[in-house]
């Protein structure tokens, strides 16, 4: 009986506040069709109406925007026609029609352009990224936010600058740096907490931290992180961000064993995701689904499994295909269909081996690098106009010291090395132009540049105590010319079999303790450059 009036005031207490949100936003539209309202009334009106309700009722809010945008047009007000386009284009982006998100992203950037106006201009560039990194095109979004950053730190813009600092942690994630993704989370979180940002902010970089804690199998902490997130959400009734705190609760929940909390939420995500009409979003819910299922009931998750492939649109993206099919093999394989088992597996395979083709790019950990100390060193000297921080920046300058004396030191033994060689006569201006300059700067940090960097055998060895084979030696070089090759392409470039060099591999994940990912190869290659570049 008890649980009978909860259920029910619960249902009155929602209706109330149905009620009340749709006065408000009526008593809004009254004021932005009424003429006789000056303009900044009636772009409040709408600005308002707008920002409460794109994430709850998105259809209904971009038609409102389009009469938000005909009217700045009407009046030329440039500002506001920024505004209606930047908003518009951040809905299709939540609604995953990234075509139709940048080409109005694209009239903003020109809006903003012809506004002369820096900080209109790099959020645009930023959101742009946020284009790319939902496409998984992670060179292309890193080289949007990493100069988006800069010019928020030089206009002093937190608010910017801790947008950018998510988003440049949401790439690590995705290429399985997810030590330096909580990194970025943890700063950017400590300016939106600063600045009393609004819940779903908050919650935001909460769900991002949850993630990398769920790529990092800590699920107790990304159990923790999402349930603290959906709980902000819920306050501000933001349903996009809500189905993704439901989806991977399912997840957890999924990897963690307990099955009946995994099928609630999913259940749950499901439900939106269709209020939403996010096609994407419904096939990596239904595929969880299937996936709880499977645990429970073979056949059922096979007919589930054979029901999502048999309308998969064309164009869907690797990683729901390869999990269909990985879920697929698995169902076939407990049934002991085995031709169908292997057909599975190989399209799995296949698609598999695209995602991390496409996602391992060396010039995406290149940038990330890159980005990441140009920041330490941006800290560095903003810390510098402090009192305290003038202690602290000695003691880094000792260290960057040591660190330029040790490089000149190697620079000098590879000039030496490679002095008969015609080939690397280029390289030896480059290097002795670089130990010029760390001569005349000595508290320069240095930077990774991964077109001079080599593998230091010695370093490796002592910090791992113990001498690396050659062939574990071989292949590391090899994977330093490219990190994205597959174990066929090193075979033949190592002249040994498949075999030979998976087992190489597992050795050395073994050596360097890389924990479970889906990027081994690359992290391996990031802990020996990491090894190799440390002071002694």
């Amino acid at each position: 009986m008890n649980k009978r009036k909860y259920i029910l005031l619960l249902q009155l207490l929602t209706l109330a506040s149905f009620c009340n949100a749709q006065n408000r936003n009526d008593s809004l539209q009254v004021v932005w069709e009424d003429e006789t309202q000056t303009d900044s009334a009636r772009y409040d009106a709408l600005e308002k109406y707008c920002g409460k309700n794109g994430t709850v009722r998105p259809d209904s809010t971009l038609i409102y925007l389009d009469y938000y945008h005909q009217l700045a047009i009407e009046k030329n007000a440039q500002r506001q026609v920024f505004r209606a386009l930047n908003r518009k284009a951040n809905i299709y982006r939540l609604k995953r029609e990234f075509d139709k998100a940048l080409e109005l992203f694209n009239e903003a950037l020109i809006i903003a352009k012809n506004l002369e106006n820096k900080r209109l201009q790099t959020l645009i560039q930023g959101n742009i990224g946020n284009i790319y990194l939902d496409q998984n095109k992670y060179l292309e979004a890193t080289r949007h936010y990493s100069p988006a950053l800069k010019v928020f730190q030089e206009l002093k813009d937190s608010a910017g600058e801790a947008r950018m600092l998510t988003a440049l942690g949401g790439v690590n994630s995705e290429i399985g740096n997810n030590v330096l993704a909580l990194e970025y989370y943890q700063k950017s979180l400590t300016f939106y907490k600063q600045r009393k940002a609004a819940k779903s902010d908050i919650a935001h970089i909460v769900m991002n931290i949850g993630l990398a804690q769920y790529e990092n199998d800590a699920y107790p902490d990304a159990k923790s992180s999402f349930q603290k997130a959906l709980n902000y959400l819920q306050l501000e009734k933001n349903i996009f961000l809500i189905s993704g705190c439901y989806h991977y609760l399912a997840l957890i929940n999924l990897e963690m064993n307990q099955l009946k909390e995994a099928g609630i939420y999913a259940q749950k995500a499901l439900q939106l995701n269709n209020k939403l009409q996010i096609e994407n979003s419904i096939l990596e819910t239904e595929i969880v689904i299937a996936q709880i299922s499977y645990r429970r009931n073979t056949n059922g998750a096979t007919k589930k499994a054979e029901l999502i492939l048999s309308k998969l649109p064309h164009k869907t993206s690797y990683e729901i295909k390869a999990s269909v099919y990985e879920l697929l093999y698995k169902c076939y394989k407990s049934q002991n269909k085995l031709n169908l088992s292997l057909q599975m597996h190989e399209l799995y395979t296949l698609y598999q081996d695209s995602i991390q083709i496409e996602s391992n790019s060396y010039a995406v950990v290149r940038e990330t690098i890159k980005s990441d100390y140009e920041r330490r060193i941006y800290e560095t000297k903003l810390g510098s106009e402090k009192e305290k921080a003038k202690l602290e920046l000695k003691q880094l300058q000792k260290t960057y010291g040591i660190v330029s004396i040790f490089a000149i030191i190697i620079s000098l033994l590879i000039f030496y090395l490679l002095s008969a060689s015609n080939k690397n006569k280029k390289r030896r201006g480059q290097l002795l132009d670089e130990i010029k300059n760390l001569k005349e700067n000595s508290a320069t940090e240095l930077v990774v540049d991964s077109n001079k960097f080599e593998l230091k055998r010695e370093k490796i060895d002592s910090k791992l105590e113990r001498n690396l084979n050659e062939t574990d030696w071989k292949i590391l070089n090899i994977l330093l010319d490219n990190p994205a090759i597959t174990n066929k392409e090193i075979a033949e470039k190592a002249h040994m079999s498949i075999d030979g060099i998976g087992s190489s591999l597992r050795r050395m994940y073994e050596y360097f303790e890389i924990k479970e990912s889906k990027y081994k190869k690359i992290t391996l290659l990031l802990e020996a450059i990491k090894i190799s570049n440390a002071v002694e």
